[in-house]
């Protein structure tokens, strides 16, 4: 298992514990410091378990640096991906290495539900995103991502690897990816556990990173004119979050112009020719809007049309005993 952190010390016990309290207890753990500020040595030699390494890197690079750091450390024959803020469930390793160890080897990787806390919100379980996704599926985000749910074949992980260059979404990037590398089998059940709380990488100006993945897969994304629009407008109301009101008025102006029919955009095309401070007012009122409207609608299994969660949950072993992970 791959652990990266960043000044997240105070936190991290709750993810080292998870991956103990591991029903499954032949395990490694690769805890990777992106060159942390606070004291993440201290906290794993607490444990004084001999399964724990501790890697730390000289120069910060960001997650998906890190999640390369610990690949390249790893010696078992899965991989799993765990944010520091984050937790696996008990049953995590003995359910997923269970199934991708009977699973014939054109099978990749394993993915299951995960449980959600948002912040005063309840835990909502949602079942395994890629199901039934295929690559376009993941780049029109009708596919949900987060790699904590995730197992992987350690020579996928090593062939695919995360790109450097994204300080955010690198793990929708790696799944465009898996799935066009491999199949997935998956569980339907939560597996682990994500937090939405306290300081978190979705707060930082994504604006770049969109734009950056627009232009890595920019022939598939042009080639359907409603998704090229979607990102140009997903570009703008990035950058209006960072208050770069020039970047976000001129993807609305191409979002808009590439596909005029989408009505609910048309008052954010007319602000962006209204300058700065009109347009910063247009967004903001649109994320007033929908935000109590989002807070009110219940949430259901996180499910897409098309998902078939029927049939990817093999029994799992009942000693599960595999190599290190």
């Amino acid at each position: 298992m791959i652990l990266p952190t960043y000044n997240r010390a105070g936190v991290l016990p709750r993810a080292i514990d998870s991956v103990v309290a591991q029903t499954l207890d032949d395990w490694e753990l690769i805890v990777v410091d992106d060159a942390s500020d606070d004291d993440v040595a201290s906290v794993l030699a607490g444990y004084r378990d001999p399964r724990m390494r501790y890697v730390r890197r000289a120069v910060n690079g960001g997650v998906a640096a890190a999640q390369n750091t610990g690949i390249d450390h790893a010696r078992g024959r899965f991989v799993a991906f765990l944010h520091s803020d984050d937790e696996f469930l008990p049953a995590k390793l003995e359910c997923q290495v269970g199934l991708l160890s009977r699973a014939p080897a054109s099978v990749g990787a394993a993915e299951s539900g995960l449980d959600v806390v948002w912040g005063d919100r309840q835990i909502q379980h949602w079942s395994p995103g890629l199901d039934g996704a295929d690559a376009r599926d993941v780049l029109a985000y009708r596919a949900r991502v987060h790699i904590s749910g995730l197992l992987v074949r350690r020579e996928v992980a090593v062939r695919l690897r995360f790109d450097e260059h994204l300080r955010g979404a690198e793990d929708r990037d790696f799944c465009i990816r898996l799935v066009e590398t491999t199949r997935l089998a998956f569980v339907t059940q939560s597996l682990s556990r994500v937090y939405k709380t306290g300081p978190r990488l979705g707060r930082q100006n994504k604006g770049p990173i969109y734009a950056y993945l627009l232009e890595k897969y920019g022939d598939v994304i042009a080639s359907d004119r409603r998704m090229h629009a979607d990102w140009h407008y997903r570009i703008a109301r990035a950058f209006a979050r960072a208050d770069q009101m020039p970047d976000a008025r001129r993807s609305m102006r191409r979002s808009v112009a590439l596909d005029p029919t989408r009505a609910r955009r048309w008052m954010l095309w007319v602000a962006s020719f209204g300058g700065d401070a009109v347009c910063r007012a247009a967004f903001r009122a649109q994320v007033s809007a929908a935000d109590p409207a989002r807070r009110a609608r219940p949430r259901r299994n996180g499910e897409r049309p098309g998902m078939n969660p029927g049939r990817s949950l093999p029994s799992p072993p009942q000693t599960g005993r595999s190599a290190p992970t």
